[in-house]
């Protein structure tokens, strides 16, 4: 009996628009032919991962699932004809089993992944192979183990309130790169400890630096299996490995600062004094002195130019962000009623995420004009946000950096956007908080209004925005920053 599953029977051609002419309109008549897996076992497996697939994937995204399932088909029709089920074999067995399918019949173990809208040009594991996983994975029953013994842990599912940055959405804490078994469970340890008072960006940080170190520990020194097995000579050894050999990043400091808190907690933990003493203060390098970079004004017309070509709310968060002076993570997540009156001025309360901590300062007419734009659009497509800038997927999250990343790495490379040394930007939204640093020491402000409009703590950082200054004259760069608001005053009217 002939078993076929339409594109056009899935959930997701049931709640999606298809538009008459469009992608997902001209294949909603192709189907995933289940009759040709070789057991109803396997029939039975694949049907109901796609079922599934039709919830989470758009009804245009099916064609690419459709293509490896095919691939995938013929070779459990010709390496498995008796499986009934996926579980049968472990995971790794059926991989290697697919790569050595995929050499003798002429396919790739990578796919090439293009995106024109970005410029980047990766190979990746095979998308075949990468199909074959999910499938895999969704079968796998429920790892009923509490989640501290897991390898992998969701961090939602940890019972603790952490200090998370809402903007990276971080879910997960990923373990399984640690290759000594009881290392493994030293850091876990450690990690939850950590993750009760610390932010999870920072302990993230500190499983990169124990990734690292694990893979060098088994390549040169596999009998080390503990942090107990640890002593001062490889230490030194790893610390002449990053300084001569290692290069696929330009400094180790933070690394090696991270690796050295995570191994004395561990031996703080287990009571173990020596492993506290491993690192030494002198073998943390010294900070490099800061070269704060910023924008021209020639630049950020350059820019600004085409980010409002943008998405709507990305293309106003990146104005606001310009015109407050804010760390991109605060400006995300101002909330819908950060705006208030006082004394007759216009003032906006932001919440620093990096410290912990809120500040005020004024605003003018035309940031209250573009935040109530903001506002209006999140009203109208995520009504239950307290955000001004949300999350399309989750409105009780702000819009995330990866959002704002992604566009404003596509703004640049389609119009090849480039400084004023013809080098094509970078996508750093910091530079536009260090632009607004500078421009206000060009204009005289004193270091303690500059620190209070910047919200920083105390003066100490001002003077790297002060070193930025080519300007002497306070009436020149006045008019440069009055040119420079009219030009974003212009960019938002209409909005």
């Amino acid at each position: 009996m002939e078993m076929k599953l339409r594109f056009n029977d899935l959930p997701c051609y049931q709640t999606e628009d298809i538009t008459a002419g469009s992608v997902a309109d001209k294949c909603r008549n192709q189907c995933f032919c289940i009759d040709r897996l070789p057991t109803v076992g396997l029939q039975k497996e694949f049907s109901s991962f796609i079922l599934y697939r039709g919830t989470v994937l758009k009804a245009s995204s099916l064609r690419t699932d459709l293509t490896s399932y095919n691939v995938v088909n013929s070779f459990l029709s010709e390496k498995h004809p008796k499986m009934e089920s996926l579980l049968e074999l472990p995971l790794d067995t059926l991989v290697k089993d697919m790569k050595k399918w995929l050499l003798s019949n002429g396919k790739s173990l990578t796919t090439r992944e293009i995106s024109k809208r970005i410029g980047k040009d990766q190979q990746n594991e095979s998308v075949h192979i990468r199909y074959l996983r999910k499938v895999y994975e969704y079968l796998a029953p429920e790892d009923e183990r509490p989640e501290r013994e897991k390898d992998i842990w969701k961090l939602d599912k940890l019972g603790l309130m952490l200090i998370d940055n809402p903007i990276k959405n971080t879910e997960t804490i990923n373990f399984t790169k640690i290759v000594q078994d009881e290392m493994r469970k030293e850091v876990k340890d450690a990690a939850f400890m950590e993750l009760q008072t610390r932010a999870v960006g920072t302990v993230s940080a500190e499983i990169v630096a124990i990734n690292r170190f694990s893979s060098y520990l088994a390549e040169n020194f596999p009998d080390v299996q503990s942090m107990a097995d640890i002593n001062r000579d490889i230490v030194e050894s790893y610390l002449i490995y990053l300084s001569t050999e290692a290069n696929d990043r330009q400094s180790y400091r933070a690394d090696i600062f991270h690796l050295k808190a995570l191994i004395d907690l561990v031996g703080r933990m287990t009571d173990n004094q020596r492993i506290c003493n491993l690192f030494l203060i002198t073998d943390i390098p010294n900070n490099p002195e800061k070269l704060y970079k910023s924008y021209s004004d020639a630049e950020l017309k350059r820019l600004n130019s085409a980010i409002v070509t943008a998405d709507v709310q990305v293309a106003r968060a990146l104005i606001l962000h310009q015109m407050l002076g804010t760390r991109i993570s605060d400006t995300l997540t101002l909330k819908q009623d950060c705006v208030f009156e006082k004394d007759g001025k216009l003032m906006i309360q932001i919440y620093q995420i990096k410290s912990r901590r809120a500040y005020r300062k004024t605003i003018n007419e035309e940031i209250l004009e573009l935040i109530n734009a903001a506002i209006k659009y999140t009203k109208a497509h995520s009504p239950d946000s307290p955000y001004i800038f949300a999350n399309d997927k989750d409105a009780s999250r702000p819009m995330t950096y990866a959002k704002i990343q992604y566009q404003l790495m596509a703004i640049i490379h389609e119009n090849d956007l480039r400084d004023d040394n013809g080098e094509q930007f970078g996508v750093g939204t910091h530079l536009f908080r260090h632009t607004y640093g500078r421009k206000l020491t060009e204009m005289h402000v004193d270091d303690t209004t500059i620190a209070k409009l910047l919200g920083h703590a105390n003066n100490s950082s001002v003077k790297y925005y002060r070193k930025m200054s080519n300007t002497q004259l306070a009436e020149e760069t006045r008019e440069m920053r009055q040119s420079m608001d009219e030009i974003l005053q212009n960019l938002i009217k209409g909005w």
